[in-house]
């Protein structure tokens, strides 16, 4: 091989994808060198890389979001890669997003490697160098960051017996969350028979559980954007139901489904689960994988017994902890004999969360096709519902106080 050219016709067919996706660089003002390198790596499906001439380093990284930040980049030895190399690093440090930088160039001499290593360059390639020498850069590289990545948290909301109300809740909170938080959550709707939230969110699902469920080895960033529906506040979401009641049966593995969540997590902070059919096999996952499990109940002795239940099986299954369990009493009323502390003593449970009763913000909500953060923000119902949105983000009523007491003294 004594070319780049050989590094791309070495294999056309398309090869297994990386571990994670790959976002990357190639530096240089060789419009041979990009050309055969770009089409070399386009044969992985979640290696994304775009090819920058040296001169247009610096106006990239001005332009550079974090979340763009590349993971790997290939610089040709033909340019002044020293001072490239210490802009790169300057200009990354910031975001202590230092990405491996490989050299690539004609001849890898003693002078040369002395010099990438006190540069910090990751690694140094001779051309010619053999397709399995880049393919191991990059083998390495997506493992890495595979292992670095932080998992979003799950938090699942199941209901104790049907018409709990976890579906309007889930989709109020995941909404919630959206306007609370700088990077959206995705909702999870797993119910395919009785399925709402697209309705509930007045936007149509493009793609179902189901086709996500089919197709998770191939699953990379970009195809997971694809499949997820947007709703106008931000909020990323998945539906369930289809229109065939024949296609509502599932028949999906845990393990395709943990594919799929442990993807999901892999790109958003805060995945949102709307159980409210009650545990199904393939969902399994998402019970051990949650950080809060919310069982929904009403200030009745069938939902209360029927929650002590589900924690029970729960607990058999998975061996969850004790402290994963959370309790929201919806549609709670004082003059109900039922109260608070007797529904924690009945189900060991120390912390519950409580959802007044307000038929009437829930019901024209639900007919205008609004959601009841937008349609009553200022009602108690909402604020009920902000504690528990405010659990799933960390965030205390400490916090918050301070926070409003700063931003008054700054109004100020």
């Amino acid at each position: 091989m004594n070319n780049l050219q050989a590094v791309e016709n070495k294999n056309k067919s398309a090869k297994q994808p990386l571990a994670t996706h790959l976002k990357g660089w190639i530096i240089s003002n060789n419009n041979q060198f990009t050309s055969h390198l770009s089409a070399y790596i386009s044969q992985w499906s979640n290696a994304k890389f775009i090819s920058i001439a040296s001169s247009e380093v610096e106006q990239n990284l001005n332009q550079l979001k974090e979340s763009n930040t590349p993971d790997l980049i290939l610089m040709d030895g033909k340019d002044d890669w020293q001072v490239l190399t210490v802009s790169l690093k300057q200009a990354l440090k910031q975001n202590s997003l230092i990405p491996d930088i490989v050299l690539l160039v004609d001849h890898a001499d003693t002078i040369i490697m002395r010099q990438a290593l006190k540069f910090g360059v990751k690694d140094v390639l001779t051309i010619p160098f053999g397709e399995e020498e880049l393919d191991q850069v990059f083998f390495d590289c997506a493992a890495i960051k595979k292992n670095n990545v932080t998992l979003g948290k799950v938090s699942v909301f199941i209901n104790a017996k049907g018409g709990m109300g976890a579906s309007i809740i889930s989709t109020t909170i995941a909404h919630m969350v959206t306007l609370q938080h700088t990077s959206p959550p995705v909702l999870i709707d797993t119910d395919a028979q009785f399925g709402c939230i697209s309705d509930l969110l007045s936007t149509n699902s493009k793609f179902t559980l189901s086709d996500a469920l089919e197709q998770t080895d191939e699953l990379d960033e970009y195809a997971l954007q694809g499949l997820l529906s947007k709703h106008k506040s931000g909020l990323r979401f998945i539906a369930s139901r289809k229109d065939k009641l024949f296609d509502t049966i599932p028949t999906h593995s845990p393990l395709a489904f943990n594919q799929f969540l442990t993807k999901l997590r892999a790109n958003f902070e805060h995945i949102i689960i709307d159980m409210s059919r009650g545990i199904e096999k393939f969902t399994l996952p998402a019970l051990s994988e949650a950080e809060y499990i919310f069982i929904v109940v009403q200030q009745n002795v069938p939902a209360i017994r029927e929650a002590a239940n589900l924690i029970k099986q729960i607990k058999h299954l998975l061996g969850v902890n004790d402290n994963k369990f959370k309790i929201i009493v919806n549609r709670y009323s004082k003059k109900i004999e039922i109260t608070p502390d007797e529904i924690k003593k009945s189900l060991h449970i120390d912390e519950l969360f409580l959802i007044p009763n307000d038929f009437q913000s829930v019901s024209a909500s639900t007919n205008l096709g609004e959601l009841l953060a937008t349609h009553s923000s200022k009602q108690p119902i909402i604020k009920g519902m902000k504690e528990i949105s405010n659990k799933i983000l960390n965030k205390n009523e400490m916090q918050l106080k301070g926070m409003k007491r700063l931003f008054s003294f700054i109004r100020n």
